[in-house]
């Protein structure tokens, strides 16, 4: 990957931002995160749900990946098959296994670690920052627990991390996980406007 690519990674954050605040698939993400996430009192377990989304989005991203490289990878004739080769089950099998090892040793590791520190950085600044002008914690109208800059900082990290899940992950799999909800509201509205109808 070139340089620029990185740079471009790490502007990603913002317009994720922009998607979550203004569009409706966003706010459709973000408010039931803000309520899972609500229920949360304590810093270790945002901290450890915010760890099991980056664990769940990096391995449904090389499933992404491992799906991109096997389209291409048949569209050139290049894939180990039946039909591809005359090698036996186990060469093909090895020749699987190199390619998709080659697949997770490219970008996609280097992409989540950058991710990784990125969200590491932020949390380990607001729990500085918070410590050292004394920062007390504060409420929300729609929770009953005690908030800090650092659980903060840490949910809009898992924001972030549903966001590539159910949006990127998910879609690039070919589960439009969110049209799929969208539709079933749809065919609610038309079932009620149906019977007022009548």
């Amino acid at each position: 990957m070139k340089p620029l690519d990185y740079l471009v990674y790490l502007a990603k954050p913002l317009l994720t931002a922009k998607k979550l605040t203004t569009t409706t698939k966003g706010v459709a993400i973000s408010a039931p995160a803000l309520v899972l996430l609500s229920n949360f009192h304590i810093e270790k377990q945002v901290l450890l749900f915010l760890s099991a989304l980056i664990i769940v989005d990096f391995v449904t991203g090389i499933l992404v990946s491992f799906k991109i490289a096997k389209d291409e990878a048949k569209k050139k004739g290049k894939f180990a098959t039946k039909e591809t080769t005359q090698h036996g089950f186990f060469a093909r099998l090895l020749f699987k296994i190199k390619f998709y090892y080659n697949v997770i040793e490219s970008g996609r590791l280097r992409l989540s670690l950058l991710k990784m520190t990125m969200y590491m950085f932020a949390i380990i600044g607001a729990k500085t920052i918070q410590s050292m002008f004394k920062i007390k914690p504060f409420g929300f109208s729609f929770s009953d627990a005690e908030w800090t800059i650092t659980i903060v900082i840490m949910c809009i990290c898992c924001i972030f991390e549903i966001h590539s899940i159910v949006i990127e992950n998910a879609k690039g799999l070919g589960y439009d996980l969110i049209d799929k909800v969208f539709s079933v509201f749809k065919s609610y509205k038309d079932i009620k406007k149906e019977f007022k109808e009548e």
